[in-house]
């Protein structure tokens, strides 16, 4: 299952200042890329589901809780891995941004040189 993610690759919204640092920390260490603007581009759950994977993290904490949908209809709930995968998949605002991803793993890059953890 490696459809959208190359060998490397961010997963980018060009809104969110967190993440154009992230595009820019690549391109400041020269490191060869593919970006997804996941807006445009939405993943679909299998992909959801392998970030979370290879990221190792609770699925919560992909989610942006600061967020007005996430306030208003899902933070008083206890959700399971599927329906984090099903929320993140139906409202990609949701996803945290950046995310940089290999062939295995796949970590927040906030701050940026948390890409190096997994190069």
């Amino acid at each position: 299952m490696e459809s959208k993610f190359k060998k490397y690759t961010l997963l980018h919204n060009p809104r969110c200042r967190k993440s154009r640092e992230g595009l820019e920390y690549l391109k400041s260490k020269e490191i060869e890329f593919e970006t997804i603007l996941y807006l445009k581009n939405r993943l679909n759950k299998k992909e959801i589901e392998s970030l979370i994977n290879k990221s190792g993290l609770d699925p919560i904490d992909l989610i942006r809780k600061q967020e007005k949908v996430w306030k208003e209809l899902y933070k008083s709930k206890k959700l399971s891995k599927n329906q984090v995968i099903q929320l993140l998949f139906d409202h990609p605002t949701l996803l945290h941004r950046p995310f940089f991803i290999t062939k295995t793993k796949a970590v927040l890059a906030k701050p940026p040189q948390n890409i190096l953890e997994i190069l």
